[in-house]
């Protein structure tokens, strides 16, 4: 057991006998401080993003989403520290999810389904509650370089109920969808050189198309899940309509449809709130480098 291990697990210890109301003070207080050690690059990254996408045209108005943005990462591994509390039986006093009834009907068919994940809202509290409610989930996550960071977000992702696993073999993925699970894939990072281009914020964009694959190999839809803070420590979690290829595409063209599908509903919740999005991620890096001839082409932005 390391430092960094012993040291998160105090911080959990004291964060679960804090009022609601004082694990707000610390989550902010955590917040700041986090922002403190953002190197300038970053925060300027994070800008320079945000006027790239269209959000404001305004560089203080940018200035100011990107510190939110960022100061909520406070609250968030607070609300982590705090998983010991939630149980199933109070899960629904701080998450209330609109469209339950589109999981409800995989769920009782056995069936499962491929969930798009991004880093919208309090993905933490997100992902606990799915499994709280009762769902099948499995996140699919990326193994942290410092071993005691990762062996504590194994624990506390796992300690509400959902399966964590690393990046695995295409094999087990099928074996886990037809065995009823809801696979969470990441869908908003740069993919590199693996991802293809989807309109996305303005412009084509490099974009991971594992839910896509996922889907068209099982006949299983891709899910969006999106959550959002109405109140300190309460949210709503909605769930958008199945999403499947339309009828009649190749392989490749069905690929490219449901990538496109995610990408419109992704980007229709990051201008609705801008400030819940991970701005500090450099989303175009690979964009850019593989296709410089797109930098500086926009098209018309998706409705809200």
């Amino acid at each position: 057991m390391g430092a960094t291990y012993r040291l998160l697990k105090i911080m959990g210890w004291a964060a679960c006998r804090l009022s609601p109301s004082g694990a707000e003070t610390m989550g902010r207080g955590l917040g700041h401080f986090f922002w403190t050690f953002v190197p300038p690059k970053r925060k300027k990254l994070a800008v320079n993003n945000i006027l790239r996408a269209g959000i404001t045209k305004d560089r203080k108005e940018a200035e100011k989403i990107a510190k939110n943005a960022s100061l909520r990462f406070g609250p968030l591994g607070i609300s982590m520290f705090r998983f010991p509390l939630l149980h199933k039986n109070n899960i629904r006093d701080y998450v209330t999810i609109r469209g339950k009834e589109k999981l409800d009907a995989l769920k009782e068919e056995g069936k499962g389904c491929i969930l798009a994940a991004t880093h919208c809202g309090n993905w933490e509290v997100e992902g606990a509650a799915l499994a709280l409610y009762g769902y099948p989930l499995l996140s699919v996550a990326m193994q942290q370089k410092n071993k005691d960071f990762d062996r504590f977000l194994c624990e506390y992702r796992s300690m509400p109920g959902q399966k964590v696993e690393y990046k695995t073999g295409v094999r087990d993925m099928l074996r886990r969808l037809k065995e009823g699970y809801f696979v969470g894939l990441l869908c908003d990072q740069d993919p590199g050189d693996t991802g293809i281009l989807s309109p996305f914020l303005g412009q084509e964009t490099l974009t991971a198309t594992g839910p896509a694959h996922f889907s068209l190999l099982t006949g299983l839809p891709v899910m969006t899940a999106f959550i959002h803070e109405t109140s300190p420590w309460h949210y709503e979690i909605i769930i958008g309509d199945p999403i499947h290829a339309d009828e009649g595409l190749k392989k490749k063209e069905a690929i490219k449809n449901i990538t496109d599908k995610v990408n419109e509903r992704l980007e229709k919740w990051i201008r609705t709130y801008p400030e819940e999005w991970f701005w500090l991620h450099n989303r175009w890096k690979w964009t850019d480098y593989f296709h410089p001839e797109l930098k500086g082409r926009h098209h018309e932005p998706a409705e809200n």
